[in-house]
């Protein structure tokens, strides 16, 4: 059963996603954290499988908090979760070591096939972000240099 660690500085949000969890016992809600820095100690602590990480929290983002996670846990897989429609946010995510992009307009629909995508060692990107941005940015990501 992978274990999912939420990591969002809203309790509305983390509940939301809690509430998305629940009709699906094979996914287990192992905790949940508020910034990134709570979130690298829950890593370590938990050993979740996947994050499903904020981008904008107070102190450490999401980005960051990728990245760090990443390097120490290079198994975990991290999805983002979102507002942000920016490709330079996309960009950066992935760099950080993110396999998932999913926007919080897009969860409600999205969030149990983002979660199955990227735990099959897939890589996720709502949707609603421009095919040519996502085609260019993986391109861009893959190229060495």
């Amino acid at each position: 059963m992978p274990r999912v660690l939420i990591v969002d500085d809203h309790a509305f949000i983390r509940r939301g996603v809690q509430t998305l969890l629940q009709p699906y016992p094979e996914w287990e809600l192992c905790g949940e954290a508020g910034n990134g820095n709570d979130a690298i100690r829950m890593v370590d602590e938990l050993q979740p499988e996947v994050v499903l990480m904020d981008v904008t929290m107070p102190g450490m983002n999401g980005i960051e908090a990728t990245r760090l996670i990443r390097s120490a846990h290079p198994n975990v897989k991290i999805i983002l979760l979102t507002l942000h429609e920016s490709s330079e946010v996309l960009r950066s995510g992935f760099r950080a070591g993110a396999n998932g992009y999913l926007l919080k307009a897009d969860a409600e629909e999205e969030l149990m096939k983002a979660l199955r995508v990227v735990s099959g060692d897939g890589s996720y990107i709502s949707p609603k972000i421009d095919p040519v941005v996502v085609t260019n940015i993986i391109k861009e990501i893959r190229s060495p240099g």
